[in-house]
């Protein structure tokens, strides 16, 4: 049963809805059968959005946001999921996701403005006649959004680099795909200080191994600074970026190729220009993947992801967090005696950090969305669990009220299949599901391990690349969502 939740995580969480792949018993978690990656790599949607040193979008007169806890689920008949948020000036927020309910073609970029309260301020589907993924969104300083995707109806191979500049009213300011006649996929866009934008990914179509990690540094209307390839040879991906607060960059994802075991945390420093800071991976005998980093007040960095090399059951919670120069500040494992995986963290107000991913572990059904508070040095000061009968996950940040939003997706709530489902909570975790929903809230005690993770200093191969760049001319198709509410 292991293999059908891992498989079914995955999959779910990108969006792409072919439930018909095979993963076999000793292999590591696959792409669905749809995507553009070859199925060798872990796969999920990083919240780069979370940017710490990006342009401040205008100041907004909006009334304060919504403060009571409230949950609903957004989608059509078939399936929709979620990908990347941020909470917008107006106290809104923004939602990108894929889905197969509404659009031009099989799976369409779904985005989805809300208000503070959950109500759609405005909703639309970018997309041609084949299946087209998001997987990062962020709102940008002149009020708009930056929208990255890898197309199939789109590009110059199997899967570009996707990135769409849209404006404050959801109208495509420029769109443009890069990539070659291979695999390209990005996984996390952010806005720089000079109002570019810094994109990171991978790539089969350039460097040294298979997939290699790929950034590309963007001008304001999307043409290309410096694009390079990280890697070596084998399999090696980046999941997020950030822009650092002296102008550099930090990246974290995976690599196959510099690992102590199957795959190992992998963190690089580059410099503005893309150069080599430093490099380091962390790991143990298993499998380790790092899905979401961020900056932290001290100049270090919070590096989220799970492992099976380390902790209580099968992958468990891993969260690592780092000084400047990558030395361990501290390690700790999360989890159950089953399978729990951390794809995304923000730190607080208060100097803390809140967590959230997906848990067999623990919870109501199948596979709930499983919420920790974590103080700074990592003890927990509450652990929940959210969901119904069936398979519920998501993704989190404080919001400007000291509360918390999470957006994922829900088989247990909603229209047909799995649909967005955006739960507003209170700064203790606290929510009151209506009865009739089906929906419940539990508290958690989690086995929390102290870990020993190998460090090394990497020598990735740098490649300069040379993407073929096309404007694209997505359908854009306004959309209609059905709205279930189950709480209050």
């Amino acid at each position: 049963m292991k293999i059908n939740k891992l498989r079914l995580f995955w999959i779910i969480f990108l969006g792409m809805m072919v439930l018909s792949i095979s993963i076999e018993p000793n292999s590591r978690l696959g792409f669905a059968a749809s995507s553009a990656i070859e199925p060798q790599a872990a796969s999920a949607p990083i919240f780069s959005c979370f940017g710490n040193n990006t342009p401040s979008p205008p100041a907004d007169t909006t009334p304060p946001e919504t403060t009571t806890p409230w949950a609903k689920s957004y989608g059509g008949t078939s399936n929709d999921n979620a990908s990347s948020f941020q909470q917008t000036s107006d106290g809104g927020y923004i939602i990108a996701s894929n889905t197969n309910s509404f659009g031009a073609g099989g799976v369409d970029l779904w985005v989805l403005k809300s208000n503070s309260d959950g109500t759609v301020a405005w909703q639309k589907a970018y997309g041609g006649t084949s299946d087209d993924y998001a997987n990062s969104i962020q709102q940008t300083s002149d009020g708009g959004y930056i929208l990255a995707g890898f197309p199939k109806s789109f590009g110059a191979g199997n899967g570009d680099f996707w990135v769409l500049k849209l404006n404050s009213d959801e109208s495509v300011a420029w769109q443009k795909s890069y990539g070659e006649v291979g695999a390209e996929e990005p996984r996390s866009i952010q806005q720089t200080s000079d109002g570019g934008y810094i994109v990171a990914g991978q790539t089969s179509s350039f460097g040294a191994g298979d997939f290699d990690l790929w950034v590309l540094k963007l001008n304001s209307d999307g043409t290309v600074a410096w694009q390079k390839t990280y890697g070596g040879t084998s399999h090696d991906y980046a999941f997020s970026i950030q822009q650092t607060s002296d102008g550099d960059y930090i990246v974290a994802g995976a690599t196959v190729s510099f690992s102590a075991g199957l795959t190992d945390f992998w963190i690089l420093k580059l410099n503005s220009d893309g150069t080599v800071a430093w490099q380091k991976t962390y790991g143990g005998t298993g499998d380790d993947w790092a899905y979401s980093i961020q900056l932290t007040l001290d100049g270090g960095y919070i590096v989220v992801g799970y492992t099976s090399s380390f902790g209580a059951g099968g992958y468990d919670f891993w969260i690592l967090k780092l000084n400047s120069d990558g030395t361990v500040a501290w390690q700790k494992t999360y989890g159950g005696t089953d399978d729990d995986f951390s794809v995304s963290t923000h730190q607080t107000s208060d100097g803390g950090y809140i967590v959230a991913g997906q848990t067999s572990s623990f919870g109501a059904g199948g596979n709930d969305l499983w919420v920790l508070k974590l103080n700074s040095y990592g003890t927990v000061a509450w652990q929940k669990t959210y969901g119904g009968t069936s398979d519920d996950f998501g993704l989190i940040r404080q919001t400007s009220d000291g509360n918390y939003i999470v957006v994922g997706s829900s088989n247990s709530f909603g229209a047909g299949g799995y649909d967005l489902w955006v739960l507003k909570l209170s700064s203790d975790g606290s929510i009151i599901f209506n009865p009739s929903s089906g929906a419940s809230v539990t508290n958690t005690s989690a086995t929390v391990t102290d870990t020993s993770a190998t460090i090394t200093n990497t020598s990735a191969t740098i490649t300069n690349t040379s993407a073929t760049i096309t404007n694209t001319n997505a359908t854009i198709t306004d959309t209609n969502a059905i709205i279930n509410q189950q709480a209050p």
